[in-house]
């Protein structure tokens, strides 16, 4: 069996009669998850923009908008005060996860390990999850649709997330695989609402992904080393809504949900119900143009 079959093997044991965890791993878990609650809530927040193995995959103007915006000139925000429970959840949900990996004995040969790579202006500084059998994973906590309409075989698997990395996983896989001189194994990844568990895995031939995750890395930092000019990297969008054309403009998935949306698109951007629903609790979109308010468009 793989690591993951002895994994939920193991979990579908729980479910009919107890199952020992020894008391050295239970320790450890232990000490995970209070470092984990230590890392969310009593640690310093780190206030300078650094590049690091975790981010540098990012769109470069999220990047260039962190770079701008650090030190000093924090942009202080409240509004998503969930995120430290968001963080914490994935915190402790890798530290279960490595709990039971280390209870199955699976051949781990490195936990959370400090690594470098090296550029032509820095070292690069990361920490990668985990070493199993020669190959270096990341543990990822997953929404029920990511999980099967990312992660998930039926939704595109590795190759969906590569297609459509705006969080730089891929990058940050290939960071860790090159520091560590050890392949990608890919991304060992929780369904947070549900509890499954999947392992989304490149391809036996990976080298493209690789070349292009690391020249992605070496791309954006290159960018921010020598302050290229600010351009945005994706447009807004025109809002449909019964696959019909609104006349409103919104921001798409991914500038919707970054910390520097205002500072980018206006500070008269607004998060409003969608304008044309009737519903009772209709989605809400961040609108920068509102040409069409209210007027109910009904399906064809």
């Amino acid at each position: 069996m793989t690591f993951l079959e002895e994994v939920k093997s193991l979990l579908s044991q729980a479910q009919r009669k107890p199952v020992a965890i020894p008391k050295e791993i239970l320790k450890q878990f232990l000490k995970d998850c209070k470092q984990a609650v230590e890392k969310q809530f009593t640690q310093e927040r780190e206030s300078e923009f650094r590049i690091r193995m975790s981010s540098i995959g990012k769109p470069l103007c999220q990047l260039q908008m962190e770079k701008k915006y650090s030190g000093g000139n924090a942009i202080q925000s409240y509004e998503n005060y969930n995120n430290k429970l968001k963080f914490l959840f994935g915190d402790l949900l890798e530290a279960v996860v490595i709990m039971l990996l280390r209870t199955t004995k699976a051949n781990i040969q490195g936990v959370q390990g400090n690594v470098k790579y090296k550029t032509k202006w820095f070292d690069m500084k990361g920490t990668y999850d985990i070493i199993i059998d020669d190959k270096v994973y990341d543990i990822k906590t997953a929404s029920p649709f990511a999980f099967d309409k990312k992660f998930g075989e039926s939704g595109g698997g590795f190759e969906k997330v590569a297609k459509d990395d705006v969080f730089g996983y891929l990058t940050q896989g290939y960071l860790y695989s090159e520091a560590t001189n050890k392949p990608f194994g890919g991304w060992i990844v929780i369904n947070k609402a549900t509890g499954e568990i999947l392992l989304s895995e490149p391809p036996q031939d990976d080298s493209e992904y690789k070349k292009e995750a690391i020249q992605k890395a070496l791309d954006n930092t290159k960018a921010l080393m020598e302050d290229k000019p600010f351009e945005k990297c994706f447009d807004v969008e025109e809002e449909m809504f019964y696959k019909k054309p609104t006349g409103n403009k919104i921001l798409g998935t991914v500038c919707s949900y970054c910390p520097f949306k205002q500072k980018c698109w206006g500070e008269d951007i607004q998060y409003l119900p969608q304008q044309q629903s009737k519903a009772s609790n209709p989605k809400f979109a961040w609108y920068v143009e509102i040409n069409n308010p209210k007027e109910v468009i009904h399906e064809a």
